[in-house]
Formats: structure tokens, C-alpha cells, sequence
């Protein structure tokens, strides 16, 4: 069966815990006593379904969520996996964490309040991962009367930040997550919307497929001629023309084995170890390809970051762990180039510090040659993190945008040993 993942997004008390719970509670998802003790919590003996997702006692108390909930639910033509992620300004780093393995992201707005701060930067957290598809979703028409002219207006006033990111895929659907309308049946409230509820639309989305794509394979480790490692993206047969990237050494796949058996060929998501024909050297995080469709190999490259460490500013100069699939490298920030004004999303010249939750574009160096691929070709071989080496905390998301300079190992020095 088909997996469909996606995150909810929007400003605090936008309703993204309720539609949650709409959606779980529509597809009988809900186990008995969970559902009895939510009719217990809910005003009027109504089902609070908020409380699904809220599941913290701080964050009942605050009336927030303050962490990434994961829920899973089914129908008969997909399973889902659901991230919740926080609507608050701070907690946007929680908010790529949650997005950054979706098939789709469903931003909400409040129909009386509009487009937000926070919707701006949702979507641009979108348009930043490259979500594939994105779902507008105005909730609590019943609030304003299910108007029409009110959907219609914040559905043109949102298409210009959609053009202006790039997002290709976006649909606009007026819903109640208090009432279920236009979540999993039509309403008859809104007559004058004429596209599909939330539910069939989560139910017919084109999910694409990354694994089908170019072979990407990632060593864990090698010994002698023996590789093992997880198969990223494509397929691998015997018999096959590969090569180990940096540097391109050429071999050929004699055995396969998964799960302690011989195979005469593997897929994306599998952990592997090949044999090949000829013994060579090889280092954790390089990646095996077919010889006819490569990854980038560089010293440097720019990527796109979102800066996730609340206490201390991005450092050009300083050191940081860059960690990529299952390589591990030391790297540097030589440069930053912009930061994106989350308001105009202009490309900003660079004035005073990148701060948590800020995005900006800039130069990375590794103390070494590496493989990867361009975020927009591959994502799995495209983004990474940056770890502080001193406190071990997370304190960047980055997307590879480009390459400067090919197997540039000069200055490679200002690296500790």
C-alpha cells in the first residue's frame, strides 16, 4: 500500500491539532478508549480533537504545541503518516524538522486573521524543502459565514507568494477541522467550491518517487572488496558498471546480498553489501553510481540554511561537523551571500547576524572531497546538518544549491586535525 507523509503548518490556535484529529477521527483511527476520554475534555461533552496531538500536559496547559506529533492513519488506498508541527515563531526549526521528508504540506489560515507572519514563513519553509505539493487550507469558515468572497480574496492575495517561491503545486480548499467540512465529504455550506475535499485529494496526490531515480548508495564501510551500505535512491544488479564517488574509481558489481541472502539485484531503502571485481579504498559517506550518472565531487559548495540553534548566531570561520546520509565531515562557513527577508523573501545583502529560525544562502567547505547532488535533482544526496562540535547540538538544516570549484583542496590547512 502507498505511503503518503505531510505536515500541518500555521499560526498558533489556526487549528492544525483539530484537523488532525478531524482527519483520525473520519477515518476511524481513534481507538475506543481514547475517544471516550477526549468526549470527556471537550466543552458540552463535545470531542475535543486537539487533544490527539497535544498530547504534553505543558502543552494543554499552554494552549500550544510545542514538539513534532507524529500520528498514523489508513483508508483503503493509503497509509499516512502525519507531522504536527509547532505554529509558533520560535519553534519554526521544529517545523523543518517535521517537513523534511514530505510528500506535502498543508499551511493553514485562519479565516478571519489572513495571511500571517507565519504563513509567509511556513511557506517559505516549504519552498525551501521543495515540497512537492501544497495544500492552502482557510479554516474556520463557520466563523465568518463560509463567505466566498473572503475564501476568494485570501486564495489571490496567497497566489503571488506562491509565484514568488516557486511552488508549482498548490491547491485551496475552504474548510471547518471543528465541524469537518470539506474534509472528508462536501459540504453543503459551501456550495460554490467545486474541487475536492482534503481527504480525496490526500487520497489521489502523484506521490513521486525519489527511489526510482538515479542509483545512489551510500558506504557505511568496506573491507577488502566487501561494501555495505543503505541503497538511497535506483536500483542496483549484477553485473553492473559502477563507480565509488569522489574520484570515480570504475568496478563492477559481482554479488549482492540483503538480508544474508544472495540477490541479483537491490532497492532504494535497502541495506545492502556488494562484492566487486576489483579491491579499492573507500571511505564512510562515498557513494557508489552507475559510471554513466554521477554526483557532484567538490571541496566546496553553496547550499541554503536555516539556522536552528537558539543561543548561538551562525560563525564564518568556526568549525562544524557537517552530516550527510552516513558521511561525516568537518566543514566551515566561509561565506554567507544573502539572508532571505522572510517578509518580501528579496534576497537581502548581509548586515548583523544569521539568527535562529533566519534563512540565508552561503559557501561551505569540507576538509576533503565529497559526493552529493543538487537539491533539486536529489534530495537524499542534497541536504544535510551542521553540528556543533563543542555543545553536539544541531545548529543548521542546509539544501545544496550549487558547486564551487571541483576537487578544490587548497587552504584545506585551516582545518583541525
Amino acid at each position: 500500500m502507498e505511503l503518503l507523509r505531510f505536515t500541518t503548518a500555521g499560526s498558533i490556535n489556526d487549528g492544525k491539532s483539530t484537523l488532525i484529529g478531524r482527519l483520525l477521527y473520519n477515518t476511524s483511527s481513534i481507538k475506543k478508549d481514547i475517544l471516550e476520554s477526549l468526549s470527556a475534555t471537550g466543552d458540552e461533552d463535545e470531542l475535543n480533537l486537539a487533544f490527539l496531538t497535544d498530547g504534553l500536559r505543558s502543552e494543554r496547559e499552554q494552549g500550544i504545541t510545542i514538539d513534532v506529533a507524529y500520528k498514523y492513519f489508513s483508508t483503503a488506498h493509503r497509509e499516512y503518516i502525519i507531522s504536527d508541527a509547532p505554529g509558533h515563531f520560535q519553534y519554526t526549526r521544529n517545523l523543518v524538522t517535521g517537513a523534511s521528508n514530505v510528500n506535502l504540506m498543508i499551511i493553514l489560515i485562519d479565516a478571519r486573521n489572513g495571511i500571517t507572519e507565519q504563513t509567509k514563513r511556513h511557506s517559505l519553509v516549504a519552498s525551501f524543502l521543495k515540497v512537492s505539493a501544497v495544500i492552502i487550507a482557510v479554516n474556520k469558515m463557520d466563523l465568518v459565514g463560509y463567505d466566498e468572497h473572503l475564501f476568494t480574496h485570501l486564495r489571490d492575495e496567497y497566489l503571488p507568494i506562491g509565484e514568488k517561491l516557486q511552488m508549482h503545486d498548490i491547491r485551496f480548499i475552504p474548510i471547518s477541522a471543528l465541524f469537518g467540512d470539506n474534509i472528508s465529504t462536501p459540504s453543503g455550506k459551501t456550495s460554490w467550491y467545486t474541487g475536492n475535499t482534503l481527504l480525496e485529494y490526500l487520497e489521489t496526490l502523484a506521490i513521486l518517487y525519489e527511489e526510482n531515480t538515479s542509483l545512489r548508495l551510500s558506504i557505511q564501510c568496506s573491507i577488502g572488496s566487501i561494501y555495505l551500505g543503505k541503497l538511497l535512491s535506483g536500483k542496483i544488479m549484477k553485473g553492473d558498471a559502477i563507480a565509488i564517488y569522489p574520484g570515480g574509481r570504475p568496478s563492477t558489481v559481482e554479488t549482492i546480498t540483503h538480508n544474508f541472502r544472495e540477490v541479483n539485484e537491490a532497492y532504494a531503502g535497502q541495506n545492502i553489501s556488494l562484492s566487486l571485481t576489483n579491491d579499492m579504498k573507500a571511505t564512510r559517506g562515498d557513494i557508489i553510481s552507475h559510471s554513466h550518472d554521477s554526483p557532484v565531487c567538490s571541496t566546496n559548495f553553496t547550499a541554503e540554511i536555516c539556522w536552528l540553534d537558539p543561543t548561538t548566531p551562525l560563525e564564518t570561520g568556526k568549525e562544524y561537523f557537517l552530516k550527510m546520509h552516513s558521511l561525516e565531515i568537518k566543514c566551515r562557513i566561509t561565506a554567507i551571500k544573502y539572508k532571505i527577508n522572510n517578509d518580501t523573501y528579496e534576497k537581502d545583502n548581509f548586515e548583523g547576524a544569521v539568527l535562529v529560525n533566519d534563512f540565508a544562502s552561503v559557501n561551505i567547505q569540507v576538509k576533503r572531497a565529497i559526493a552529493y547532488d543538487h537539491f533539486t535533482s536529489r534530495q537524499t544526496t542534497g541536504r544535510g546538518i551542521l553540528i556543533d562540535e563543542e555543545t553536539n547540538k544541531t545548529s543548521g538544516a542546509f539544501v545544496i544549491t550549487g558547486t564551487s570549484g571541483q576537487y578544490d583542496y587548497a587552504n584545506l590547512e585551516m582545518f583541525g586535525q
